[in-house]
């Protein structure tokens, strides 16, 4: 830890470490996803045995995995963004915008997304719903919860970016801005 870091910059790094851990549970989801897939594409081409499950498995552990992993995808620097303006923008002018885009656009979709995820994982759990198409008919509950559970996963990470616009903003240098290939997971 560098000793000129300031307090707003040690905050930042220190919650970075919520994604950096959910990130590294939800990748575990893959190994069930790949399972499944080498499963069903055995029991579809080498026995002629196609399952009734093996595609709703695979469909709710990648949304899932999808869900639980935009936190730390934000984390990485992983969204999409167009670069060839702004890596050319001085740094003030690029932590102005963040912070803007944060506030306007993506705290307010964080809201919307924790509160109605959250609503549609609660119907689900209280009248045990299910997924009519498929046939086994598993729950619906577990894949709806990652929905608001991302919503908040990815509301702690974005605290850590306005903290770092804030940051940079005061000290017209990111805090701490390494490549996503320079930071250890």
């Amino acid at each position: 830890m560098k000793n000129d870091e300031s307090s707003l910059a040690r905050v930042a790094r220190r919650i970075d470490q919520v994604a950096i851990w959910s990130g590294r549970l939800t990748c575990w989801l893959l190994v069930p996803l790949v399972l499944g897939l080498s499963y069903e594409v055995a029991a579809r081409y080498l026995f002629n045995a196609p399952t009734s499950w093996a595609y709703d498995l695979t469909f709710m552990l990648y949304g899932t995995f999808f869900m639980l992993g935009a936190a730390f995808a934000l984390q990485r620097k992983g969204h999409v963004r167009t670069d060839m303006y702004y890596d050319r923008w001085p740094v003030r002018k690029q932590a102005s915008v963040d912070l803007f885009c944060y506030v306007v656009f993506f705290l307010p979709f964080l809201y919307v997304l924790i509160v109605t995820g959250g609503q549609y994982f609660y119907k689900a759990w209280t009248i045990n719903e299910t997924f009519v198409s498929s046939s086994w008919q598993p729950l619906t509950w577990p894949f709806k919860l990652a929905v608001p559970v991302a919503g908040v996963l990815l509301l702690i990470q974005g605290i850590a970016e306005v903290l770092r616009c804030v940051v940079a903003l005061q000290t017209g240098a990111w805090p701490d801005r390494r490549e996503p290939s320079e930071v250890q997971v």
